[in-house]
């Protein structure tokens, strides 16, 4: 039974302009009728989603132009969405990785990495979560990673923001567990997504490799886990028997087994 029902309500989408956060709104404007607060840096990528959906779905949309790794830009989400309407979900989607060895160098690369997939998530998590209380309703869904429950050598910063996120939520289920509130994370493996080509990632895994999930069936899953109130999901068979393996087999070895395949390649 569905703990959630989204249509003609609004939903806020964080990370919308590309990927799994596009094609999450794309299936709620079109398969739950929801209305769609979708948010991202990137307004013109933003601008050609609010057009598509509207012209395909009778379904409101807003755009809300902001970078979520600066503290303030958290604070303008929050206030514009609310302003929009009465806000019944969240979806903390937006998210960086960075793939290479973990040096000095890149020490403001990887502020930005936990600023993103940590502090604006733990932040819009709080603020939403005050603000369903006061309705008597909401939904939050936060999207983590496989990564969050693997150390990922070459993605370190992006695996301990990911474990942080993770860990917040799992922990911020059970102390709102009896408040009606939904509150659901949801834990892809690799997606065949820019953050790939991006991250540079694609030099080791390609964008197009059977172990990368295509975004649309990410995307349906997740709502369907989200709508059914799951505290944690993990969509793949893959990605299930990885998660398998590291429950068994010593951490030592997992972590080392992860280190060979994340390797970057030597030129």
């Amino acid at each position: 039974m569905s703990k959630l029902n989204f249509k003609n309500r609004w939903v806020v989408i964080t990370g919308a302009s590309s990927g799994l956060g596009k094609e999450i709104a794309r299936y709620l404007a079109k398969y739950e009728k929801a209305n769609l607060i979708i948010a991202a840096r990137r307004v013109k990528k933003l601008e050609n989603l609010k057009k598509e959906i509207e012209q395909d779905n009778n379904t409101k949309v807003e755009i809300v132009e902001v970078d979520l790794s600066k503290s303030e830009g958290v604070d303008f989400l929050f206030n514009r969405a609310t302003k929009i309407g009465s806000i019944y979900g969240i979806i903390n989607n937006a998210g960086l990785t960075y793939y290479g060895k973990t040096e000095k160098a890149k020490i403001d690369k990887y502020e930005q990495i936990i600023d993103l997939n940590f502090s604006a998530v733990m932040k819009l998590s709080l603020l939403f979560l005050d603000y369903f209380h006061e309705m008597g309703q909401g939904g939050l869904l936060n999207i983590t990673s496989v990564a969050a429950f693997i150390p990922i050598p070459y993605q370190s910063v992006y695996s301990a923001s990911k474990h942080a996120s993770q860990s917040f939520t799992d922990a911020l289920k059970e102390e709102n567990r009896k408040t009606g509130i939904v509150i659901s994370s949801f834990a892809p493996g690799g997606i065949a997504t820019e953050m790939i080509t991006k991250s540079g990632l694609d030099k080791k895994i390609s964008k197009d490799s059977i172990f990368n999930m295509k975004p649309d069936k990410v995307a349906k899953k997740a709502i369907k886990a989200f709508k059914r109130g799951k505290s944690v999901s993990i969509p793949g068979f893959m990605n299930k028997l990885t998660l398998f393996f590291v429950r068994i087999f010593p951490r030592k070895w997992i972590i080392r087994i992860s280190g060979l395949l994340y390797a970057p390649t030597e030129k």
